[in-house]
């Protein structure tokens, strides 16, 4: 059996040879050939590393953890690379959502190998990110992954999708430079860039760095909260979201925000400042999930409602993350904390990928985004050849899962965030959230009630492909499977988490209490849609749907953010 240290750059290796693969079919073939040579390097990139990652959970199951240093440096000189439980779980997560999109885009476009090069780059640099072991290549895969992303948001051809790929590059390379400094203030006090070098420096130093090791750490948090899109600095989310590829969409919001969050994690628990940072972070995010979805529900078109639910939502993952980051991750309660964040980071990247899907085939297909304005969807894609209603079902499905309603899987993480959270001011806030949440999918779902009688009947432009619903319900089978298997999925988060063997927790997912908050959710979710229904209620989504935004106001949300970060640490 091969050695697995000889296996751990496969999940990096394996993407970039098939981004050469497909640039290889762009240059220099044609016809089948070049299909077979593009084809060949996605089988390479997204299919083969599930084969590592099934070669490795032995070896990580048990506690263990994969090195490797790259050219065969010394530890702590070359790029390390470090595989424990929690890059196996993100690596799932990475290539459960990417595999899908990707088939998807056979099907919706965009259908060129440049796409497919540019993708597969992305898959590596997300892979490399969670397993790197030292600040400065941290710097450099956040970097190769918000580059071919910016790529990837402008190949939509859509108006407006450069101008918001443009103000994304604005804003997260702005915040980088201040991430680049974070890194260079670390490596002036300790004169180390690996994460145990830089934790064994500031120990040796009497203040533990001071005030200079706190506003570095800060401007790295800052930044890296750009690219989760934690409010306030997510302003740049719902136009890259709304305007990209259907497939992207999909990836940016159930893989590129989550995988810096996790990263961010081993860098904050280098130093006790960071731990006390995660207990404000946890506050953001609660507050992010309450208003990201008040922003939701004001919205009148469908991929901008599903972008500002991705910001919603990642306000649940992070609130319980950075609560797991200030009790410390290998206490019994952090390690609990933390497998409910990840669990529902997880369950999230599949549920949203599906409704960013189903939702693209949607109004592809209609030629309408307007919630509005579109209603009889399900019929117009049935006289479009869906003769089984698989793009309705699918979106009802994501749907369900994102409102937590049993069995499905968003029911099962949002169960045990509550469980994790009981009784904190967090859990409050969420509980609103789900509300709300409830809601806008309410208003989102009418697009596929019947048409009134005397309503004008559209056509569907074109038919969809079969890849399309492969894709579709491939995850739709997984928000589905994600829910059954509750307490077992749930136990192995832990146990691939925690290396010190924490308890799992006892959640009883499936009990009458959990079920009739779903439903109380649910009926208060309906309640509220109502209420928007009304002429006041309307004229007040407009309101907040038409609010002014601008560049400034993210500039300066960024610098706010690591101005309170500073105060909160010191």
């Amino acid at each position: 059996m091969m050695n697995p240290e000889n296996l751990i750059f496969l999940p990096v290796a394996l993407p970039l040879a098939g981004a050469a693969a497909a640039f290889c079919a762009k240059a220099w073939c044609t016809g089948s050939l070049a299909k077979i040579t593009e084809y060949g390097g996605a089988l390479i990139g997204l299919a083969l590393p599930w084969a590592f990652l099934a070669a490795v959970l032995p070896v990580i199951a048990t506690g263990g953890v994969v090195e490797g240093v790259i050219g065969r440096w010394y530890e702590g000189i070359g790029i390390t690379f470090r595989f424990d439980g929690l890059s196996w779980l993100v690596m799932v997560l990475i290539y459960s959502v990417t595999t899908a999109a990707w088939i998807y885009s056979l099907g919706a476009g965009p259908r060129n190998a440049s796409f497919s090069a540019v993708y597969l780059i992305l898959v590596s640099a997300l892979s490399a990110t969670i397993m790197t072991t030292d600040v400065f290549n941290l710097f450099v895969c956040l970097e190769m992954a918000g580059i071919t992303s910016y790529v990837l948001i402008a190949s939509s051809g859509k108006p407006g999708a450069a101008l918001a790929s443009f103000s994304y590059l604005l804003i997260s390379a702005s915040s980088m430079v201040f991430f680049l400094l974070g890194v260079y203030g670390l490596y002036r006090l300790t004169g180390a860039l690996s994460y145990e070098g830089i934790a064994q420096g500031l120990q040796s130093l009497p203040d533990g760095g001071g005030t200079a090791a706190v506003v570095s750490l800060a401007l790295m948090i800052a930044a890296v909260s750009v690219r989760v899109a934690v409010m306030p600095v997510s302003g740049w989310l719902p136009d890259a979201h709304a305007l990209a590829p259907h497939a992207v969409s999909a990836v940016l919001s159930g893989v590129l925000i989550k995988v810096p969050l996790f990263a961010l994690a081993r860098v904050m628990l280098l130093m006790p400042a960071g731990m006390q940072a995660g207990a404000l972070i946890g506050y953001a995010g609660a507050f992010t999930a309450l208003f990201g979805v008040i922003l939701a529900l004001s919205q009148k078109d469908a991929k901008r409602l599903l972008a500002y639910h991705s910001i919603s939502q990642i306000g649940y993952v992070v609130s319980a993350w950075g609560a797991a980051v200030h009790v410390g991750v290998t206490t019994p309660a952090g390690a609990a904390l933390m497998a409910a964040s990840f669990l529902h980071g997880l369950y999230h990247a599949m549920f949203k990928g599906l409704l960013f899907l189903s939702i693209g085939t949607t109004v592809d297909r209609t030629g309408q985004r307007d919630v509005y304005q579109l209603r009889g969807a399900a019929r117009i894609l049935r006289s479009g050849g869906e003769r089984i209603p698989v793009t309705c079902i699918c979106f009802f499905i994501g749907a369900l899962a994102i409102s937590a309603i049993p069995p499905f899987n968003g029911y099962v993480s949002k169960t045990a965030l509550s469980h994790v959270l009981s009784g904190s001011f967090h859990y409050y806030l969420l509980t609103a959230a789900g509300v709300g949440t409830a809601a806008s999918f309410i208003k989102l779902s009418r697009i596929y009630w019947p048409q009134k009688q005397g309503g004008e009947h559209s056509a569907a432009r074109g038919r969809t492909p079969a890849s399309v619903y492969i894709s579709q319900l491939f995850l739709g089978g997984l928000c589905i499977a994600g829910g059954i298997s509750a307490s077992a999925v749930f136990a192995m988060v832990v146990n691939l988490l925690s290396a010190s063997g924490a308890p799992v927790p006892e959640v009883a997912f499936y009990s009458s209490a959990n079920m009739l908050k779903a439903l109380l959710t649910v009926a208060a979710g309906l309640i509220l849609f109502l209420l928007t229904a009304t002429k006041k209620g309307g004229a007040l989504l407009t309101t907040i749907r038409t609010r002014p935004r601008g560049f400034q106001d993210l500039f300066i949300s960024f610098s706010l953010a690591a101005a309170v970060l500073v105060i909160w640490m010191l």
